[in-house]
């Protein structure tokens, strides 16, 4: 569930940024392939330094919203040049 004062309920591509190359909405979309899981909210945390600085480092979901119980959590890693090289599934 996404809370911000431009949320739609009609096009979920739109609240994550658009369907440009690096939205949110796209990097999320595409890692939730690896979760089958039931979830209803996504928390991001970000690589702060290092290779990958400023992209997605772990995607945790959960049911239930923000509070809710952890179904997965997708710990993502980046080689020297930045590009995703590794996802990992816990």
């Amino acid at each position: 569930m996404v809370t911000s004062a431009d949320e739609r309920t009609d096009n979920e591509s739109y609240k994550f940024g658009g369907t440009q190359p690096d939205s949110i909405y796209i990097k999320t979309s595409s890692l939730n392939s690896f979760v089958i899981e039931p979830y209803d909210y996504i928390a991001l945390t970000y690589v702060a330094s290092g290779n990958g600085v400023g992209e997605i480092e772990t995607a945790t979901y959960k049911i239930n919203g923000s509070t809710g119980t952890t179904v997965a959590v997708l710990t993502l890693g980046y080689n020297s040049d930045n590009k995703l090289s590794s996802v990992t599934k816990v």
